[in-house]
């Protein structure tokens, strides 16, 4: 059994990744600085419900070995998505305890602990919009307004994000 798990694990991996056919994307400017993930730090998780999560982190965290610099994480969950389909997520939507997004902000020096950023849900800036659909493959943008505990403000603008459903 010990001698089958990983054998299943690296199956697996190989037939995520055998299906890929445009390498994902994802960029936004986050208070000023750019944030960035590639195609392997984004994945998308669609359910026939038309929820989903999209999960991304700073391009290179997937990397062995991990890198040196800080590692940034946007996550966005939501309803109305549908393969195939454009659509478009305003703040009257991310206002319902259904969406959310969230965003983690990495320390810089070590020993100091992450930033969690939640979205600030009365904000009507609030945008998430795939404005290309073809196939398994979906194009878009977004823009969200957020908030830590403390109250601190945080803008991650300017979004744009390439990324496909690679589930088999």
């Amino acid at each position: 059994m010990r001698t089958i798990l990983p054998c299943l694990t690296l199956l697996s991996l190989l037939c995520i990744g055998a299906g890929a056919k445009e390498p994902q994307s994802l960029s936004a400017t986050v208070d000023g600085d750019r944030f960035a993930g590639d195609d392997h730090t984004i994945l998308l998780v669609p359910l026939p419900s038309g929820e989903f999560s999209l999960q991304a982190a700073t391009a290179g965290a997937a990397s062995y070995p991990p890198p040196k610099t800080p590692v940034d994480r946007l996550s966005i969950m939501c309803q109305g998505y549908v393969p195939g389909k454009a659509m478009k997520l305003g703040s009257k939507e991310f206002a319902t305890s259904g969406c959310n997004a969230t965003f983690t902000k990495a320390a810089a020096e070590a020993g100091k602990e992450a930033e969690e950023y939640s979205l600030d849900k009365r904000n009507p800036d609030t945008l998430f919009e795939v404005t290309a659909a073809h196939g398994k493959v979906s194009e878009g943008r977004f823009e969200f307004h957020m908030k830590n505990k403390a109250g601190k403000a945080l803008v991650v603008s300017g979004g744009a994000f390439v990324i496909e459903d690679r589930q088999l």
